[in-house]
C-alpha cells in the first residue's frame, strides 16, 4: 500500500482525542519517544570540520541526556528511544516504533546547517504546509536520509513533502494532536531563549517525514545551526549539551503539568543539579539557572486550599484553541461559552476561556470544559497581560499575602 493511500484511508477514520487528565488520578502522560536523528551510515550534517562529531552525534548525545532526565525525575514514564547507539534507523522504523507504542509524545532532535555560516538559532517544528523556501529546505535535507534505505522507492512511494495537497491531507490527519504539538513546541523554544540564552527562530511547519506519520503529538527540534562556528562549538561542549537537554527536559515538564493539572515529578530534584558553569562566549544571554528547576508548583493554590483569593494582578485563563485563522470572540464559535479572549504571536492565534483571579476557581471551571466541551482545554495564567507559569504565579501569589 503507497503512503499516499494511507493518508486517504487515515483522513477518513475518526482518530480519537487525547485523553488529558481531568483529575490528578486520570490520564498521565506515560510514554514518550525520543528520537536522535540520523546515525550509522547517515552521519547527517557535517558542520565546519573542526569536530570528528556530526550532527548523528550531537543528537545522540542529546538525546541520551535527555532521556536520563526524565526516568531520573519521573518513575511514572516509560522512555523509548528509536535509536542509543550510532546505528541507522530507517524513518519508517522511528515512526512504526513510536505508533506500535502508542506512546504520547515523540520528540525528535537534530542539528541544523545552512549554507551561510552567519546563520544561529534554535527552532522547533510541528506538522504542517509551508511556503517558506528556509523551512521547505531544512525538511528536504532531513527527509533525504530515505535514499539511503534499500527499497526506499516502494517503501516511500507516493511521500511528496512539496506538495501542498498531500501536507493539507497529513495537517487534517494530526489535527486531533496538532494543538499540543504546537504547545510543547512553544515551550521548547521559550526554554532554549530563557534558560540558554539561544536564538529564537521560532515555531514552524514543514513536512518532516517522522513527524507527518506519528499519531501523537510530535515535534522536531533544531538545536542550532553547527554550519556556524560559535554554535557549534557550544553543541559540541558537554556544557551545550547538558543545557539543551535540561531545557527540553524543562519543557516536558511544564507540558505535562499543564496538561495533568499536577507535577508528579520526583521531589529530589533539587539535590543533584549539575555544577554551574561559565558562560559560553557565544551565548547572548545568561542562563538563569543550571538544570532543574525547583518541583514546588502552586503550593498555596492548590485543590481544597481555603485561602481567600488576594487582589492581585493575576488572570488565569483556560486555553481551548490555537489556530491559524482568526476567529470571531463569539460564543457560537466556542460551543456556546462566552468570556472569550484572544493572543495573537507569530501568525497564530490562542483562544481563552475566563478570567478568574483564584487558581481554585479557574480549576474547576477547566474540568468543566474538559467533560463537556473541550478535552484538550488547560490552565493558563497571565500577570500584567503576560503569560507567566503557574510556579511564578504562586510566588507572585504568596508575595501578596
Amino acid at each position: 500500500m503507497s503512503y499516499k493511500s494511507l493518508i486517504i484511508i487515515l483522513v477518513g477514520v475518526v482518530i480519537p482525542s487525547i485523553l488529558i487528565g481531568q483529575t490528578p488520578t486520570g490520564y498521565q502522560i506515560k510514554r514518550i519517544i525520543i528520537d536522535a536523528g540520523h546515525g550509522g551510515k547517515d552521519p547527517g550534517a557535517i558542520g565546519t570540520g573542526r569536530f570528528k562529531d556530526t550532527e548523528a552525534d550531537v543528537a545522540l548525545i542529546v538525546s541520551l541526556k535527555l532521556r536520563d532526565y526524565v526516568l531520573k525525575y519521573y518513575d511514572s514514564v516509560e522512555v523509548i528511544m528509536t535509536r542509543d547507539t550510532d546505528h541507522f534507523v530507517e524513518l519508517r522504523n522511528r515512526t512504526k516504533i513510536a505508533n506500535d507504542s502508542k506512546a504520547d509524545l515523540f520528540i525528535s532532535i537534530h542539528c541544523n546547517t545552512n549554507g551561510n555560516s552567519s546563520a544561529t538559532g534554535t527552532e522547533t517544528y510541528v506538522i504542517g504546509v509551508s511556503k517558506e523556501k528556509s523551512n521547505l529546505a531544512v525538511a528536504k535535507r532531513e527527509n533525504q536520509v530515505i535514499t539511503l534505505e534499500d527499497n526506499y522507492e516502494e517503501h516511500y512511494a507516493g511521500f511528496d513533502p512539496n506538495s501542498p495537497e498531500m501536507m493539507v491531507g497529513l495537517t487534517m490527519m494530526h489535527q486531533t494532536y496538532l494543538d499540543n504539538s504546537i504547545l510543547f513546541a512553544d515551550l521548547v523554544q521559550k526554554q532554549f531563549t530563557n534558560r540558554v540564552g539561544r536564538k529564537n527562530r521560532g515555531v514552524k511547519q514543514a513536512g518532516y517525514y517522522v513527524i507527518s506519520y506519528t499519531m501523537m503529538p510530535s515535534v522536531l527540534i533544531e538545536l542550532g545551526f553547527i554550519s556556524n562556528h560559535a554554535e557549534e562549538d557550544f553543541l559540541n561542549s558537554e556544557k551545550g549539551q547538558s543545557y539543551m537537554a535540561s531545557a527540553i527536559y524543562r519543557a516536558f515538564k511544564e507540558y505535562k503539568i499543564k496538561l495533568e493539572g499536577i507535577d508528579v515529578s520526583i521531589k529530589s530534584e533539587k539535590k543533584e543539579n549539575p555544577p554551574k558553569v561559565d558562560k559560553p562566549a557565544e551565548v547572548t544571554k545568561e542562563p538563569k539557572s543550571v538544570p532543574e528547576p525547583s518541583t514546588q508548583v502552586v503550593t498555596g493554590l492548590t485543590i481544597g486550599s481555603e485561602t481567600k483569593p488576594v487582589q492581585t494582578d493575576l488572570d488565569y485563563r483556560v486555553q481551548v484553541a490555537t489556530s491559524t485563522k482568526k476567529l470571531e470572540l463569539k460564543s457560537y464559535n466556542f460551543k456556546g461559552y462566552g468570556d472569550v479572549s484572544m493572543v495573537e504571536k507569530s501568525g497564530k492565534y490562542k483562544y481563552y476561556l475566563g478570567h478568574y483571579t483564584s487558581f481554585n476557581d479557574a480549576l474547576a471551571f477547566q474540568r468543566e470544559l474538559r467533560e463537556n466541551a473541550f478535552k484538550d482545554a488547560y490552565m493558563v495564567v497571565f500577570y500584567k497581560g503576560e503569560e507567566i507559569s503557574l510556579k511564578e504565579a504562586d510566588k507572585i501569589s504568596q508575595e501578596n499575602k
